[in-house]
């Protein structure tokens, strides 16, 4: 092998080593890495605020107004089940607590609990009623035998059932079954029920 030939081969050989370090110590970028989900609530302060109005107990006369701050195109929905509205009242509300949120424009959810609380104590009419009935009505509606379905121990039951206590008590005669009422105390049925048959009558 002549002296030429032994050159062009280191030559050559030396041309892919150099090719192969060079290819083998490229340093090709790395991907970037996958873009996760955009909060819509960074960089916002979103208060939400609430104005309740108290509801006669056992009925739905409460209502909650709430606004937002802190950012903008505000929606609102009661409670978790409720579905966004652009009004923030909410009305014909019982009395108890519930939750009130606001979503912005950008879909940034904010939440804030809201107590409607119950006014008035229980009327003297109702309260006549309710001793009526422990007396005439609770052996056969009560916790433990509830006839009709009615409990009449749950003050609110008599609330929900007082047409049917009028009917059955007052205008059929066809109640308590032990026997009809004197006139004195379907006297007491009526007068509570011509005030208006509310929990604060």
């Amino acid at each position: 092998m002549n002296k030429a030939t032994v050159n062009f081969i280191a030559l050559t050989a030396l041309f892919f080593v150099c090719v192969n370090f060079v290819a083998c110590s490229k340093s090709d970028p790395s991907p970037a890495p996958p873009a996760g989900p955009v909060d819509p609530c960074a960089g916002k302060i979103i208060v939400v605020n609430t104005t309740p109005t108290a509801s006669t107990a056992c009925a739905s006369a409460g209502s909650i107004v709430a606004s937002a701050t802190g950012s903008t195109n505000f929606t609102y929905k009661l409670n978790s089940v409720g579905v966004y509205q652009a009004s923030g009242t909410f009305s014909n509300l019982a009395a108890g607590d519930y939750t009130i949120f606001a979503k912005d424009g950008t879909g940034c959810e904010k939440s804030a609990v809201v107590a409607v609380a119950s006014s008035g104590p229980a009327g003297a009419k109702f309260t006549a009623v309710k001793n009526l009935i422990a007396s005439k009505c609770q052996s056969c509606h009560n916790n433990a035998v509830a006839n009709g379905g009615a409990n009449f121990q749950v003050e609110c039951n008599i609330v929900t059932n007082r047409t049917r206590i009028k009917v059955r008590a007052v205008d059929e005669g066809t109640m308590p079954q032990t026997g009809p009422l004197t006139q004195a105390e379907k006297d007491i049925i009526s007068a509570w029920i011509t005030a208006g048959g509310a929990f604060t009558n």
